[in-house]
C-alpha cells in the first residue's frame, strides 16, 4: 500500500525534506514503520513531537490504510 508522508516544523529542515514523500509499505503498517521506511529515524530526534493521519492526531503505533496521509510534527514550545 502507498502512504504519503509530510514533515512539519523543524523536522523538515532536520531531515532536509520539504516535499511530501510517497512510500510503499506492507499492509497493516504502523506510523512508526512508515517513517522508518521513508528513512526518517525519528527515534533519534529529540524534537520529534507527534503524528497525525488524515488530519487526526494518532499514536505512533497506529495502523495505516492504503492512501493515508501521515504528518510528522516537531515539538512546539512557547510562553
Amino acid at each position: 500500500m502507498k502512504i504519503t508522508i509530510a514533515l512539519k516544523g523543524t523536522l523538515r529542515k532536520l531531515f532536509d525534506c520539504y516535499d511530501d514523500i510517497v512510500v510503499e509499505v506492507p499492509d497493516n503498517c504502523t506510523c512508526d514503520e512508515a517513517l522508518q521506511a521513508a528513512g526518517i529515524n525519528y527515534k533519534e530526534t529529540r524534537n520529534f513531537g507527534f503524528v497525525s493521519v488524515n488530519n487526526k492526531r494518532v499514536m505512533i503505533d497506529s495502523r495505516l490504510n492504503d492512501g493515508d496521509y501521515l504528518k510528522a510534527f516537531s515539538r512546539v514550545s512557547g510562553g
